[in-house]
């Protein structure tokens, strides 16, 4: 397997020395190759980032077609239907290869939601909506992880035989499936952000504008008007977040906001049990990794979390954006724990059915079978 970023250096300073250069290649063991593309291509072309970046990805694709070549390279495959989308068709194009594009969301939800692309550079949603066809019409096979996202693949006139749902069960880390009762204690967690004891909720995801992060702060802010005090907790980072202290101040509510920042997976599998609500606005992963957590989840009623949640059984899901409703039911299952108890339960069987990581994997083995299983004449 050979793993390619191709504008890895992206998240890298100027200062930083990184930023620019020929692309870096990492053994990281027999089997697996990683290769980090740069956003330019020369230090003293930084000036002229447009130029700088298409010498950077000329080179790391000629780069790329003699790894094909000299690997005897089976099936391109590529994350999304957009930029790495393109490279794929190319590749697969030139190379005569079969190509696999992952649908990891539902581009049209968000784009409907919220009158934009999801990729932040462009301006208009029709481009957006074009390269998508574009790729996904030329994809051999289309990958989607729950039927919400697979829906949105249907819908652009991609035929079924060629799609097939693979959920990440697989990409979970294995302590999220440990119960909850059988893992480290995370109160000391707590004790250090200063929400030890306190009623909890936690949103896990991007502090960008498409995960509605500002939805929280509204959220705590209503509670305390009830008189229902709680702690707001943020794991995860992104550039909202000094608007997100602003408007907490705002409000009225910054001595109860909490920012964590990034967390790994194992304070992750520690907390999430201790928390009193998870707060799922638009989450993916996260949202699997709070519902085998075993505790309760509020969500909005978008993507893929009516698998998930299922009001009065799994969770409670409310209508897409009404932080009122939201915060009515997280009010409902802090003053009833039994509620709170049994639905966290529940949300937590019910993933471990649709996240059974060897179902996962036999679906995806499935996939690449059929594609390298030659055809008959």
């Amino acid at each position: 397997v050979w793993t390619v970023h191709s504008v890895a250096s992206l998240f890298c300073t100027p200062s930083s020395g990184l930023r620019y250069g020929r692309p870096v290649l990492r053994k990281l063991n027999e089997r697996h190759t990683h290769i980090e593309g740069k956003i330019g291509r020369f230090d003293n072309l930084a000036w002229f980032p447009l130029l700088n970046f298409a010498l950077a990805q000329v080179e790391l694709m000629w780069i790329l077609m003699k790894v094909i070549k000299q690997n005897r390279i089976a099936i391109i495959r590529t994350e999304d239907a957009w930029f790495n989308g393109i490279l794929g068709v190319m590749f697969s194009a030139m190379k005569k290869l079969p190509l696999v594009t992952g649908v990891w969301g539902n581009p049209g939800a968000i784009r409907e939601n919220t009158k934009k692309p999801n990729n932040t550079r462009l301006k208009w949603c029709f481009v957006e909506e074009l390269v998508e066809r574009f790729v996904l019409k030329r994809a051999s096979i289309v990958l989607a992880q729950n039927t919400d996202n697979m829906d949105f693949v249907l819908r652009q006139g991609i035929d079924k035989d060629k799609t097939a749902i693979t959920r990440i069960g697989n990409a979970l880390d294995s302590v999220h499936f440990v119960a909850p009762d059988k893992r480290d204690s995370g109160i000391a967690d707590l004790e250090a952000l200063g929400v030890a004891g306190e009623d909890v909720l936690m949103c896990i995801f991007r502090l960008e504008k498409v995960k509605l992060p500002e939805h929280l702060i509204r959220i705590v802010a209503l509670l305390k008007d009830r008189g229902c005090n709680v702690k707001g907790l943020f794991v995860g980072d992104g550039s909202l977040r000094e608007a997100l202290v602003d408007l907490s101040e705002e409000l009225g509510v910054a001595d109860q906001i909490v920012f964590c920042g990034n967390r790994d997976q194992i304070w992750l599998s520690r907390v999430i049990p201790l928390v009193s609500v998870v707060v799922s606005t638009l989450t993916g992963r996260a949202l699997a990794e709070a519902a085998l957590g075993g505790v309760p989840i509020v969500a909005y009623d978008i993507d893929w979390h009516g698998e998930a949640v299922e009001t009065g059984v799994t969770g409670e899901l409310v209508p897409y954006a009404s932080y009122d409703l939201m915060a009515d039911a997280i009010e409902k299952i802090i003053n009833d724990r039994d509620y709170g108890q049994m639905i966290g339960a529940n949300v937590r069987e019910r993933m471990l059915k649709i996240m059974d990581p060897y179902a996962s994997n036999e679906a995806l083995i499935a996939v690449y079978e059929k594609l390298l299983t030659p055809k008959s004449s």
